[in-house]
């Protein structure tokens, strides 16, 4: 093996020194020192938002739904981001903030969206696009679908089978109130049941 520094200028990596090609294949493995993070969120800063559940929601606590209810297990802190932003800011969020999705601010149409890791693979890395070059909002999935606080873990298991998918947006009055995905649900039942029928 043979190492090969690099810097990054803040949109590529630049070699400091030859890359050994001399006609076979290399994997090329770089260690970058500095402001990599601060460089990736640049001038995109501002566009994005932690939504909270609005004040009227919040005053419900996990305890004034069921315990089978998605409000009782919901993440209610979502991060919510603006679909001019590029791939590579939303999925920066993602890693910083450890998430596997954020949720897209309204089209002109009114409609919220979602941005997930399965997305990023199959609009940009599967198709090999540059994350930095495409906006958010292009490759968001749009219209959202939703359950509500009240909607048992039955149901909201059942809609997630039914549109094979991975998580859902809870909405209130309109609005993203939280998010649960296959994973949350399936460890609540794991510890304590599926609750009454």
């Amino acid at each position: 093996m043979r190492t090969v520094r690099g810097h990054f200028n803040g949109s590529v990596i630049e070699l400091l020194e030859d890359a050994p090609v001399e006609g076979r294949g290399y994997v090329l493995v770089t260690f970058l020192e500095g402001g990599l993070e601060m460089a990736a969120a640049r001038g995109e800063r501002t566009q994005r938002d932690v939504l909270r559940a609005p004040a009227d929601y919040a005053r419900h606590e996990e305890d004034s739904y069921t315990r089978f209810t998605v409000g009782a297990i919901m993440t209610r802190e979502i991060v919510t981001v603006s679909a001019t932003c590029s791939v590579a800011y939303a999925t920066h969020i993602m890693r910083q903030k450890g998430i596997t999705s954020v949720i897209v601010e309204p089209d002109d149409g009114g409609d919220w969206g979602i941005m997930t890791m399965r997305d990023v693979l199959k609009h940009i890395i599967g198709t090999d696009r540059s994350p930095e070059d495409v906006p958010l909002g292009t490759i968001a999935s749009r219209p959202l679908i939703y359950v509500t606080p009240d909607t048992s873990l039955r149901e909201c298991s059942q809609v997630l089978v039914d549109a094979n998918i991975r998580r859902l947006v809870v909405k209130q009055e309109e609005r993203p109130v939280g998010i649960i995905s296959d994973t949350d649900v399936f460890h609540f039942v794991e510890e304590r049941g599926w609750g009454p029928l």
